[in-house]
């Protein structure tokens, strides 16, 4: 897991529905080039991991609530997007606590729900944020039981609908230790991120997450580190 966990240490992940897109900012800006960086070392761990083959879709989850998930999945998104060629869809799989749609300034309806259960259609559910250029398919509407949902025939079809038209399907997950749900989405998807909150997450945390993800038949690539506080000149951390 170590590849993609040191790739992330100088990313500083922000929290996710409040903030705005750093990796979709003008290029040349010192933060936005930074971060950027910071995500396309992310992408390039996963592509030695995964490969680049089409269609490949990649869950992101946590250990825990609030550790980053959401915007991790959001930039790295917006990052595949940026240079006009790749074709990268962001889905809301985190059918407990959803961030997406608030986010990107767009109703939580007709999304991943109703694919799965109304066989919405692809071009209904994807749609692009508010003044961004990231294709995004939402939660959908609330479900009584989410696990039902992730686990009915109908989501296999949504993903594999999402594959053919996409080269990247990222998948935004619930926390690996609180639902059953990321042990239900992880083997339908080519690989899984954890993403582990520094300074926060202790390591017997994540390493049940890890075990958890495991069991369920997940290929686990790695992990990041999110919100990775210098307590010295980042400059410096290259000297030690």
């Amino acid at each position: 897991m170590s590849r993609i966990y040191d790739a992330m240490r100088r990313g500083a992940a922000l929290e996710a529905s409040r903030q705005p897109l750093v990796t979709a900012g003008p290029k040349g800006t010192p933060l936005v080039d930074r971060v950027a960086e910071s995500y396309q070392r992310v992408l390039h761990a996963i592509q030695s991991r995964q490969g680049t083959k089409p269609g490949s879709a990649i869950l992101f989850v946590s250990a825990a609530h609030g550790e980053g998930t959401s915007t991790v999945a959001r930039e790295l998104t917006t990052l595949l997007v940026r240079d006009g060629k790749t074709r990268a869809v962001l889905v809301d799989a985190n059918l407990r606590t959803p961030s997406q749609h608030t986010a990107f300034g767009v109703e939580r309806a007709d999304g991943l729900t109703e694919m799965v259960v109304r066989g919405l259609a692809l071009d209904e559910a994807v749609r692009n944020g508010s003044g961004t250029p990231v294709p995004l398919v939402t939660c959908g509407r609330p479900a009584s039981h989410p696990t039902q949902v992730l686990g009915a025939l109908g989501l296999r079809m949504a993903l594999q609908a999402l594959r053919s038209r996409f080269d990247w399907v990222i998948v935004d997950g619930p926390p690996a230790t609180v639902y059953s749900d990321a042990g239900i989405l992880a083997p339908l998807v080519d690989g899984v991120v954890l993403i582990v909150e520094a300074e926060k997450t202790r390591w017997q945390v994540a390493e049940q997450a890890k075990r958890t993800l495991e069991e369920s038949g997940a290929r686990v690539l790695g992990a990041v580190l999110s919100r990775r506080q210098f307590h010295i000149p980042e400059a410096l951390y290259g000297l030690l």
